[in-house]
């Protein structure tokens, strides 16, 4: 038996983040099976035209006016004839009108919802703008997450976020995913940033965003150079808002300009080729869902260095990094550990990141778990990945 299966989210564009790549990877995995069939929509601010990689060309793209809101016709039209064409749709993110839109017209059609919080209700995340989202909560978001059959969460600290939040609905607990990654030719890489030939590379690959710790891992820096002073800092992603500014702020303060560069949005062979030629992906991030970039850094054998709050479980227990606090005293003395490893150590902590990506983190084991959840949703039995 196999199901259609309708994945509706935000934006397009890599400044967004990575929910697109990690919810149409997620469809591709769920379409592998025979007879089944994912299909992609995205709502997306009319000046977005560049897709994240991951996000296919087959996806819908609709335009939203105004605020995106569901009062468009054409958008509730357009939304409407996509549903009706699912035996379930799976809603990603929150606080938009269209997300609330999309489950409404879902219940009307009499097709279940599952709808996926993607770290929208961790504690940190409800903190900002808080007033707006008490009120947002209360009129829209609460009453509608409360009417979809089912809720999914990336990991079980999710699950515990959604009950905090109010939540009775059943839970699924499935993570993002990430395919089998083999390390490339470090040209393209070396080619593009000479200055890091014979460094000790570590790599920060997400947007530049206060939320994901980039000031405190640059205020950590200055201690990383005094006690390793081979150690140089890529700084890869987008600028969000305006973090960029303060960031060069404390590199110039600092004079760190030295070690530490930042080159934008990588992606394809380069980005392939600077997670090849690292030592070391860290993201110090405050809130995550569950982080795609992390999850490529895992497969591909590269060690990690996160917080507790990028709720990647496994990476302490395998040996595959450090869980540490983005306190810059703590960050700093965790990065200078790891930095003055011997190659037989950091060895090690490279085949138990593989090994954690293959044994927890497999799209197929994944994808399997989710189609339990949607045939559940259809009237079969109980998914073994059901929390409560």
């Amino acid at each position: 038996m196999g199901a259609r299966i309708l994945d509706i989210w935000s934006h397009i564009s890599p400044e967004y983040g990575g929910i697109g790549p990690a919810a149409a990877g997620l469809a591709a995995a769920v379409g592998q099976e025979d007879g089944w069939h994912s299909s992609l929509l995205a709502v997306c601010n009319p000046t977005e035209k560049e897709l994240s990689v991951g996000i296919p060309a087959t996806v819908e793209v609709l335009q939203a006016s105004g605020v995106r809101g569901i009062s468009d016709v054409r958008l509730r039209s357009r939304l409407a004839a996509a549903i009706a064409r699912c035996d379930v749709c799976h809603v990603h993110g929150l606080w938009l009108p269209h997300t609330v839109g999309a489950r409404s017209i879902a219940r009307a059609l009499e097709k279940p919802v599952l709808s996926s919080v993607h770290g929208h209700l961790a504690r940190w995340e409800l903190k900002k703008k808080w007033l707006k989202k008490a009120l947002y909560s209360t009129i829209f978001e609460r009453p509608s997450l409360a009417q979809s059959y089912c809720l999914r969460a990336l990991t079980q600290q999710e699950a515990a976020d959604c009950r905090r939040y109010g939540l009775k609905n059943p839970i699924v607990v499935v993570p993002n995913g990430v395919a089998h990654l083999s390390r490339v030719s470090v040209e393209p890489f070396v080619a593009q940033f000479p200055q890091m030939i014979g460094k000790q590379v570590v790599l920060f690959l997400s947007r530049v965003h206060y939320q994901k710790g980039i000031l405190e891992l640059l205020k950590a820096w200055p201690d990383v150079i005094g006690k390793c002073g081979e150690a140089h800092l890529l700084v890869a992603g987008p600028n969000n808002e305006h973090t960029l500014a303060d960031a060069q702020a404390i590199v110039a303060s600092s004079r760190l300009a030295d070690s530490v560069t930042f080159c934008g949005t990588i992606s394809g062979d380069l980005k392939m080729a600077a997670l090849s030629a690292a030592r070391y992906f860290c993201l110090p991030s405050y809130s995550e869902g569950l982080s795609v970039a992390a999850l490529e850094a895992l497969s591909i054998g590269l060690p990690v260095i996160l917080t507790p709050e990028c709720n990647v479980d496994g990476v302490a227990d395998y040996g595959a990094g450090i869980v540490t606090s983005n306190d810059p005293s703590q960050l700093g003395d965790a990065l200078s550990q790891c930095l003055r490893l011997k190659d037989s150590e950091w060895n090690g902590m490279s085949q138990a990141a593989v090994r954690l990506a293959r044994e927890r983190f497999d799209w197929d084991r994944i994808a399997e778990s989710l189609r339990s959840a949607y045939l559940w949703m259809m009237g079969g039995p109980e998914p073994h990945c059901l929390v409560g």
